[in-house]
């Protein structure tokens, strides 16, 4: 950065970090991290009146403890934030006690230990798939032949969507983040859906089988059918977080291993490394920085009183770089002994309940990657924020080090 350049960029930070507001256009990932770690530096807890005004808690035992506290941080309100007029409720996030609980468990039966363990082979199966003709060409785009497809198929294989629906999920994931960060009437939003998930629901109870849609078609919900809008909620929310969120974080781990070919070689001698490299990206370059609560009743938090019916942002951004939990937290280390402690998977109530299945898809993608020749990037790869929530890299340009072009 030059000299002309750093005051600029600070002026900037100085504003973000007052007026926290994720969807300004300067808030962008470069500087993202920047104003996240100024916030978490300046303040337990921050205030900022942008969008009609937000608590922020950005320190490590904050969160969590905000995270541990379902009934003092609601999560009732929507957890993304702001929240355009006539968005519906996402299953289970947008959800509080008692209902949450059995919204839950109508979606954990392909998230098991047990089911994943007998869909594994096939993950795997695909990861191969999708790598053999990069490494045989020896260059290509991770991001569009590989990512991309591999996050959206292992998700059709554990719920049992159907291929044209998977061709529809980036598109459908774009469109309700596009309406869900707009202030004003998104009572539209199922219209892009309704036909797509409509059609996968009649498929379901048309064809039964055994697959998890199959199954959530005909289950009940306190000695009811599930209604269709609640089924539609449950497979958007299988949809958005079963893909966008793992193909951001393969990204990253591509990425990560692009620039250390040393890695990339310890990796393939210690395959015990592929859980530590996974829980050390998903802690340092979390791929959903923040959710959001709304309080209960009034609280303190670090000496700071939060008045009941209050947003309170949650910066797991922050706090997954909090010097207090996680000693140099800036650097990308396997030798931390913590990195688990992360809260990228959340923690209480709504801990992600993909977790498991997640840490299977990182492992399949590593061990299969560890087989072929060290790559390397061969142009920078260009980011952008999806809604100012989600980091996403448009391109992984590599290049496979022994591999002809």
């Amino acid at each position: 950065m030059t000299a002309t350049e750093q005051p600029a960029t600070q002026s900037v930070v100085d504003r973000l970090t007052t007026t926290f507001n994720w969807l300004d256009p300067e808030y962008t990932p470069e500087l993202a991290e920047i104003v996240n770690r100024t916030i978490r530096e300046r303040t337990p807890v921050a205030y900022s009146a942008a969008h009609g005004g937000m608590w922020i808690l950005s320190r490590y035992a904050d969160v969590k403890a905000a995270l541990r506290d379902h009934e003092t941080f609601s999560s009732a309100a929507g957890v993304h934030f702001p929240r355009a007029a006539g968005m519906p409720p996402f299953a289970p996030i947008d959800f509080d006690l008692p209902v949450q609980a059995k919204i839950r468990n109508l979606m954990a039966p392909p998230l098991k230990k047990q089911a994943i363990h007998e869909l594994e082979a096939s993950v795997c199966a695909l990861a191969a798939e999708l790598i053999a003709p990069i490494v045989e060409r020896g260059h290509g785009d991770f991001v569009s032949e590989l990512v991309q497809p591999y996050a959206i198929g292992a998700l059709g294989l554990a719920i049992g969507l159907s291929v044209e629906v998977q061709h529809e999920i980036r598109a459908m994931t774009s469109t309700m983040w596009r309406y869900l960060g707009e202030e004003t009437d998104a009572t539209s939003f199922w219209m892009h859906y309704q036909p797509i998930l409509a059609g996968e629901i009649k498929r379901a109870r048309e064809n039964p089988g055994d697959y998890y849609l199959s199954w959530l078609v005909n289950a009940t919900l306190d000695g009811e059918p599930v209604s269709d809008d609640l089924l539609y909620s449950i497979i958007v929310s299988y949809c958005v977080a079963g893909h966008a969120n793992t193909m951001n974080t393969v990204n990253r781990i591509l990425w990560w291993l692009a620039g250390d070919p040393e890695l990339q070689q310890r990796l393939k001698r210690e395959p015990e490394l592929m859980a530590t490299i996974g829980d050390e990206i998903l802690r340092r370059w979390c791929p959903t920085d923040r959710f959001t609560r709304v309080t209960t009743r009034e609280v303190v938090v670090s000496g700071v009183t939060i008045p009941a019916g209050a947003r309170v942002v949650l910066l797991f951004d922050a706090a997954n770089r909090d010097p207090e939990e996680f000693p140099d937290p800036e650097t990308f280390s396997l030798n931390r002994g913590n990195s688990h402690h992360h809260l990228t998977y959340g923690h209480g109530i709504h801990r992600c309940l993909g977790e498991h299945f997640a840490r299977m898809e990182f492992k399949a993608v590593l061990s299969e990657i560890a087989r072929h020749p060290t790559f390397h990037l061969t142009a920078a790869p260009p980011i952008h924020f999806d809604n100012g929530r989600h980091i996403l890299f448009d391109s992984l340009e590599v290049r496979f080090d022994s591999s002809a072009a």
